[in-house]
């Protein structure tokens, strides 16, 4: 994909992998549409009575006895053969003689136009076998059916050829009427008296020019309904559409699926991806029994935050001290615990850090570690409190991985405890945005860097309000947190434009939501002040 069709806002171009991904989580797509379309099929299977047909097949031979006995050609024969059997078997369900004729044979109450209604005909193409063919619920009848249209219409066909003969018969008796004695004993008598015997002898073989090959049988199966084969056919059009409804909802769905998709979208590298873990705050004495921060109680976010250090390493190699900027598109995309998390783990590596909670719309990094929210960065930027004043000392031993989860050349605990210290966001001002943008803030993070050898800045989601990209020019680098199955691609784009438009530097984005796990960042949209992320409600 070029940046052309990003900026147009087309999707990512799908690969096979996406294809297995989308059969793999869409699943239940499938096989609840072959579960429906089965079900939908057998019950109609059920409820349907079943129909038998019966078969009776037939030979068309053409008869020349006329011309052979006669040196003249008595009867009119199509000269296409086809076109022939083609007009001979449309009798059987037009002329009502071969029906009345049946009724009559079969001594049955079914009415001629009934007894049609039940009867097709069919011809093979290029040969001379026709078939007629009776369905019905009782396939008995049908057989008897079947057996009597064939019947009668051979019978009906020899009458037809008799009365051709007999009119024939009947034009040379009538020539012979009008001779004298005389004359019927010339050339010309004798021969019309031979003629005529022909025709006599002629009219006595006339048997019809269809012949029963093979009569019906009575069937043991029914034609409707064929629950087998419809079953069979119902699995696999459930499974088409099953499919095509499985990639119908897949692009409909806007969300970003894939680590590949999100560095599409975003056009940076995925420095880290992080498995979901634990949940949010859900009530109780300790605040931070269910975050998901810390490696003690999530080992799994251990090795995930150790590759996200290792990558911001060789950034700005040439600086001694870096400061991050952490950011999301919207609320419930990871910001927070990836703050924290990173400040632990470039604490466990023997960096000092401080962590500055710069969100001072919705703070969360002062719960998520236990700390006091008072006093801290909005006093420090309102000029009532020094930098010394409202730094806490972070107990970070309660976050450590297990010891057998450490990494050589990582602290101990014992001095882990000077390693990590936090800047909470104090009393919440009203005017956010303008504290940032202050001078006194520009000052403050050169102040924090030559303080610490990392300092990681926690800020407001990107698409709700500025904040961060008021921040941004003054670090080494942006990080943007966004949650597979969660962050949409048009949000990602957004994300994108805006931190081009600013000129802002983004070093890569950390994928939240790996793996799924109850409980975690599923529930977006928490309340907001009024002048908070954008939206109204009740913090």
């Amino acid at each position: 994909m070029t940046v052309t069709d990003l900026e147009n806002g087309a999707p990512a171009g799908p690969g096979l992998e996406d294809y297995f991904r989308v059969l793999r989580e869409r699943w239940w797509v499938v096989v609840a549409s072959i579960l429906v379309i089965v079900a939908a099929v057998a019950g109609w299977s059920l409820s349907t009575t079943p129909l038998y047909r019966a078969t009776a097949d037939l030979v068309f031979e053409r008869q020349r006895l006329d011309t052979a006995l006669l040196g003249v050609q008595l009867f009119t024969y199509e000269s296409d053969q086809s076109r022939a059997i083609q007009t001979a078997i449309a009798a059987v369900t037009r002329n009502e003689s071969i029906a009345e004729g049946v009724q009559l044979q079969l001594n049955t109450q079914k009415s001629p136009h009934d007894l049609v209604k039940m009867v097709t005909t069919a011809s093979e193409r290029n040969t001379n076998l026709v078939s007629i063919s009776a369905e019905s619920p009782d396939p008995a009848e049908a057989a008897a059916v079947a057996n009597a249209f064939a019947d009668q219409f051979i019978m009906y066909r020899q009458r037809a050829a008799r009365t051709t003969v007999a009119s024939a018969r009947e034009v040379i008796q009538a020539q012979i009427d009008t001779l004298s004695p005389a004359e019927l004993q010339g050339d010309y008598g004798l021969m019309l008296q031979e003629k005529l015997e022909t025709l006599r002898i002629l009219e006595s073989m006339q048997d019809g020019d269809f012949k029963v090959v093979s009569k019906a049988e009575v069937p043991t199966d029914p034609v409707v309904p064929q629950t087998e084969r419809n079953l069979i056919l119902a699995v696999v059009v459930g499974l088409i559409v099953g499919v095509g409804l499985a990639f119908l909802l897949d692009h409909l769905d806007k969300r970003i699926k894939t680590e590949k998709a999100l560095e599409t979208e975003m056009g940076v590298p995925v420095l880290a991806a992080v498995p979901a873990v634990g949940g949010r705050w859900r009530g109780g004495t300790d605040k931070r029994s269910d975050r998901p921060v810390g490696f003690s109680r999530h080992p799994s976010l251990l090795e995930p935050f150790r590759t996200l250090r290792s990558s911001l390493q060789y950034f700005s190699v040439e600086k001694k001290n870096h400061a991050w900027l952490i950011t999301s598109g919207l609320p419930e995309e990871g910001k927070t615990t990836t703050s924290v998390n990173l400040a632990l783990s470039f604490a466990l590596s023997g960096k000092k850090v401080i962590l500055l909670e710069a969100d001072l719309r919705r703070p969360m990094v002062h719960e998520y570690l236990g700390l006091d929210r008072s006093p801290g960065l909005s006093d420090v930027l309102a000029g009532t409190k020094k930098v010394t004043d409202v730094l806490q000392l972070v107990r970070a031993d309660e976050f450590l991985p297990p010891e057998g989860r450490r990494q050589p050349g990582e602290v101990n605990p014992r001095l882990l405890q000077r390693n990590l210290y936090a800047m909470a966001a104090g009393p919440l001002p009203p005017n956010p945005a303008e504290l940032l943008a202050s001078e006194r803030m520009a000052k403050l993070t050169e102040e924090l860097s030559e303080l610490a050898d990392v300092v990681i800045i926690d800020t407001p989601p990107v698409l709700m309000v500025s904040d961060a990209l008021v921040l941004a020019p003054r670090v080494d680098g942006v990080i943007v947190t966004a949650r597979l199955k969660s962050t949409t691609w048009t949000e990602a784009r957004e994300i994108r434009n805006l931190m081009d438009r600013a000129g802002v530097r983004v070093v890569g984005v950390v994928a939240g939501g790996v793996k799924h796990g109850p409980g975690y960042y599923h529930k977006r949209g928490y309340g907001y002040y009024a002048y908070g992320y954008g939206h109204s409600g009740k913090k």
